[in-house]
């Protein structure tokens, strides 16, 4: 179990670095990734803190390059550029939180009712289907619309709490396939303590799908940040997210293919942010079970 520790910690960003050299792919969405979180970044030191409220009548829906602004103005007179910032900005806080949390759950949840199993996987089992038969969207919807909105730090809590199941399921079906191994076997006949076998001999395992669940849970937690915003149950009105940026799609035909420069770069960012997270966790998954290289 020590060797496939140190294994696992010592070659994961040699093995990654090497996925990226063979996955032209892979290397385009860290490079696109990359430049975003650099101008996410560095673009914090030039934010007013009154983006998300601020309302300037006569500067609102200029086009790219008016009066010093790059990518324009949005409907509240707001830089387009700098909202766009601080909203990816909020957008990645939230896909990153509420990924992690899910994952720390699933991790250790899953593996513990998937290593022990009885009645307490049965009961568990249960109540995860009762869970994932449930109308989800209408839940946070009407969770939302009760609030009138929530903070980004209230969103993630929320989302988590809620949208945990169907990866405790996953973890849940690594581990029994892995506790019917020898090794694990042998680790029970050795007096190894349960914790032990569980997080220091499944655990590494089974990482390179927990990794790529992470992933598809970090780009679908945004997906789904920014469809309640746009639909008005999201974040709180004053908070800057890519949702609210894309509210513009709401009105006529012609404000759509007119002011075009208020919605196209935020669809650009959503793509870069989804396309780049799941392919880098297709990476990563394959940095950590080498059987599966592209080399």
């Amino acid at each position: 179990m020590e060797k496939q520790k140190r294994c696992f910690g010592s070659n994961f960003f040699k093995n990654f670095n090497r996925e990226l050299e063979h996955d032209n792919l892979g290397l385009i969405a860290a490079v696109l990734l990359g430049a975003l979180f650099l101008l996410v970044f560095l673009g914090q030191f030039f934010v007013p803190a009154d983006i998300g409220t601020m309302s300037d009548i006569m500067a609102a829906n200029l086009p790219p390059l008016a009066n010093g602004h790059i990518l324009g103005t949005t409907d509240s007179g707001a830089d387009l550029l700098l909202t766009l910032i601080v909203s990816a900005k909020n957008s990645i806080i939230i896909g990153f939180g509420v990924a992690t949390i899910i994952t720390a759950i699933s991790i250790f949840f899953g593996m513990i009712i998937g290593y022990f199993g009885g009645w307490a996987d049965w009961i568990a089992m249960r109540l995860i289907d009762f869970w994932l038969i449930m109308p989800l969207i209408m839940i946070l919807a009407i969770i939302f619309s009760t609030s009138k909105g929530m903070t980004v730090w209230n969103l993630i809590l929320i989302l988590s709490l809620i949208s945990w199941p169907a990866n405790v399921r996953l973890v849940r079906t690594l581990t029994l396939s892995e506790v019917q191994r020898d090794y694990v076997s042998a680790s029970k006949i050795s007096g190894t303590p349960w914790y032990k076998i569980v997080f220091i001999g499944i655990l590494p395992n089974i990482s390179s799908t927990v990794i790529s669940d992470y992933a598809l849970t970090l780009a679908g937690s945004i997906g789904i940040e920014t469809g309640l915003t746009f639909l008005g149950f999201g974040l709180k009105h004053g908070t800057s997210s890519l949702g609210a940026m894309l509210q513009v799609l709401n009105g006529s035909a012609s404000t759509i293919y007119q002011s075009w420069w208020l919605w196209v770069p935020v669809t650009l960012i959503l793509i870069i942010l989804t396309f780049g997270f799941v392919v880098l966790g297709q990476v990563a998954r394959r940095a950590i079970d080498q059987r599966q290289s592209v080399r």
